[in-house]
């Protein structure tokens, strides 16, 4: 096993630091890293840049916080993370894989088998996170409990420095960084050949950028394409329609949207997260919202617009039932 870099207590003066209170203390029977979380902290090993290999750390709360591991950071805006959450410790999010584009977290458009993990990770003690990467997959486990494999990473980057990240106060310990090639175990994927719904819009015109693509999932990430201080968009699609019928339109969305159809308002709403223990107040962009609508024969302008008022993902998915309707390129609207 190659290491690369070993630290009991990672130094704050030989690593880049965003915090403003970093801190060397005793915690828990360790000394430690304390790390503030205002703001989202983040520390990253210089000069360390990896393809493939591991990163691991000890970590830790004394209460709500959101402590974890970053890897392939192309810079302090873009970069692939995974953390545990303490105050959720048992529950379906307790680990979870949350990349950040642009400045945004995006957890709300990444959940599932492939982002999130039950784990048991209570407050007031330490946990051994590590996360193993290679190609598009990480393996990212705590301790010795079942692990959490994302077979499609979601950065196109295949390269970048390592370090740590926490939102509010946790604590650091033993960081380690090797290249070995790991062997991450894949196996079978049950879900790796499972198709989107018939219908589902995967490619929008956004006004001022162009077209856009939406995630494997089907989910349009618009922090992809955007900077954290864009706070509304407008996206279109057409459709053709041969003959005239009934057409279901089943929306996901965050944070807030109006939809139209040739121009009129048929569906407005807000989508955010609460302080919830109920998954459907978590914010989570899926298309549980259904809209009916006769449409006659000829062309339809569908237009969403989007604005966003948190930054745990901006997006967009659509799924359109119906006979007798193709869709027109993305490309061809204006």
């Amino acid at each position: 096993m190659t290491i690369l870099y070993e630290c009991q207590v990672p130094d704050p003066k030989e690593l880049f630091i965003r915090d403003p209170q970093p801190v060397i203390c005793d915690w828990q029977g360790k000394k430690a890293l304390r790390l503030s979380g205002q703001g989202a902290s983040l520390l990253l090993v210089p000069g360390l840049s990896l393809a493939q290999g591991w990163i691991e750390v000890d970590l830790g709360s004394e209460g709500t916080a959101y402590p974890g591991i970053t890897f392939r950071v192309r810079d302090s805006l873009n970069y692939e993370l995974a953390y545990i959450q303490p105050h959720t410790s048992g529950c379906w999010d307790a680990l979870q894989y949350d990349p950040v584009f642009h400045g945004s977290n995006t957890w709300q458009l990444y959940y599932g088998s492939q982002a999130q993990k039950t784990v048991d990770v209570p407050a007031q003690t330490w946990h051994h996170l590590r996360i193993e990467f290679q190609d598009q997959t990480a393996r990212i486990q705590v301790g010795a409990q079942e692990p959490l494999v994302v077979r499609q990473l979601a950065h196109p980057h295949r390269e970048g420095l390592l370090g740590l990240w926490t939102f509010l106060p946790a604590y650091f310990a033993n960081l380690r960084v090797g290249d070995d090639a790991p062997d991450i175990g894949l196996g079978a994927d049950p879900t790796s050949h499972e198709a989107l719904p018939a219908g589902t819009v995967t490619e929008w015109f956004m006004e001022g950028f162009g077209v856009v693509d939406a995630e494997a999932n089907g989910i349009l990430n618009l922090n992809r394409y955007l900077s954290v201080s864009e706070q509304a968009v407008r996206l279109i699609r057409e459709i053709r329609v041969e003959e005239a019928g009934e057409f279901v339109f089943r929306l996901g969305f965050s944070d807030e949207i109006t939809f139209q159809i040739d121009g009129e308002d048929v569906f407005t709403g807000e989508h955010l997260f609460h302080v919830s223990p109920q998954w459907e107040e978590r914010g989570y962009v899926r298309p549980d919202q259904s809209i009916r609508r006769s449409l006659s024969q000829g062309t339809h302008r569908l237009t969403a617009i989007l604005k966003a008022r948190e930054y745990f993902g901006f997006g967009l998915a659509l799924t359109i039932e119906g006979a007798g309707y193709r869709a027109l390129p993305a490309q061809l609207c204006q």
